[in-house]
């Protein structure tokens, strides 16, 4: 039989419809939280400002190493002319004459030459813009008129497609970030093994290497005919891959501002590769012998411009610090290995058997 239609006598059709959930409002963020979301934006803009603005804006030198291809008496009066404008700014010492002052500072040993007596032009300053483009712009415009330098030449200059003189720093900046972003992206991908993750490192150094040391040799921003560059920065981007990537096994959510510190706001200013290392203020000077993007410049520097001198000690700091992201990396494996460890449950106690109840 049909059902009848309800009436609006009907219980069924009087009941008031169900009222919506109530929303919350949002609470307001606390101010740990905040906290903790923006101290290291602000701490990075602080920082990287500070770093920059004092090693970009204003070079000075400090015990730059200039030669004098005169008597000793020559020798004193540059030396003292020099200390009157900048206290402790140059190592003044005699060179044997100007062709093996022109030697020195070809091949890096020395920043510049002074030759008072430089034959029909009168008096020289020979100065290296391979050595640090900043350097040599500073020898150019501030020493040379103080020593009343007639002419200046610049006897080892950079490859001609880098006008600017700073084509080694941008060629080394991609190499620098690439092994920090794929700790990140290793980070960020889920847990993996060791044997991925150090190929992955490779993977991305490889290519980056490649990539880079053959545009910049093919736009002739750095000298071609060097194969061990590629090596170099292979190493180079393996020793930060594998430093970040244990601080991200480690630190996990600190990761960013660990490695950013490391690499961008110490890494950066110090690296020389725009303003020389002995040009820098006297933090940034000592970063400059430590840290591995100036390393790493100034080994690139020393193969590319100066047939490997001067390179042994770049090489083994380079080596150092792989050896030492080899190392972070090892250890931080085997911890993270040993924490996820699941830990033994306590012993419980044995359960009473029907033979020990009591009677």
């Amino acid at each position: 039989m049909p059902d009848s239609p309800r009436t609006s006598e009907d219980p069924a059709m009087n009941m008031p419809a169900p009222e919506p959930p109530a929303t919350r409002a949002p609470a307001a963020p606390r101010p740990r939280h905040l906290a903790q979301v923006l101290w290291f934006p602000l701490f990075f803009v602080a920082a990287f400002a500070t770093m920059a603005l004092t090693s970009f804006t204003h070079p000075s030198p400090h015990h730059v190493s200039l030669g004098v291809a005169g008597t000793a008496r020559q020798v004193a009066a540059v030396e003292r002319t020099l200390d009157q404008a900048e206290p402790g700014g140059f190592d003044v010492r005699q060179a044997a004459d100007a062709g093996a002052g022109r030697a020195e500072v070809a091949r890096g040993d020395l920043a510049a030459v002074y030759v008072p007596d430089g034959g029909a032009d009168g008096s020289e300053l020979l100065v290296s813009s391979a050595s640090g483009s900043t350097r040599a712009t500073y020898l150019t415009h501030a020493v040379a008129p103080r020593l009343n330098a007639a002419t200046v030449h610049d006897v080892r200059h950079t490859a001609s497609g880098d006008v600017s003189g700073t084509g080694l720093f941008f060629a080394g900046m991609p190499l620098a970030l690439v092994g920090m972003i794929t700790s990140i992206v290793l980070l960020q991908s889920g847990p993996a093994s060791p044997r991925r993750r150090l190929g992955v490192i490779a993977a991305t150094g490889a290519f980056g290497s490649l990539f880079v040391h053959f545009l910049a040799t093919g736009l002739d921003v750095l000298p071609g005919g060097h194969p061990l560059l590629l090596l170099y920065g292979f190493l180079f981007t393996q020793a930060i891959g594998w430093l970040t990537t244990a601080a991200a096994l480690v630190a996990r959510k600190h990761l960013l501002p660990i490695a950013m510190t490391f690499v961008l706001i110490l890494g950066v200013p110090t690296s020389g590769g725009t303003v020389s290392g002995d040009m820098l203020p006297g933090f940034g000077r000592a970063l400059h012998t430590v840290l591995p993007f100036a390393r790493f410049l100034d080994l690139t520097r020393a193969e590319a411009y100066f047939g490997g001198h001067g390179a042994l000690a770049p090489l083994l700091a380079l080596l150092g610090w792989a050896a030492a992201g080899a190392g972070a990396l090892l250890g931080a494996e085997l911890w993270t290995r040993g924490s996820a460890r699941p830990k033994p449950d306590k012993a419980l106690p044995p359960a009473k058997t029907p033979d020990s109840l009591p009677a």
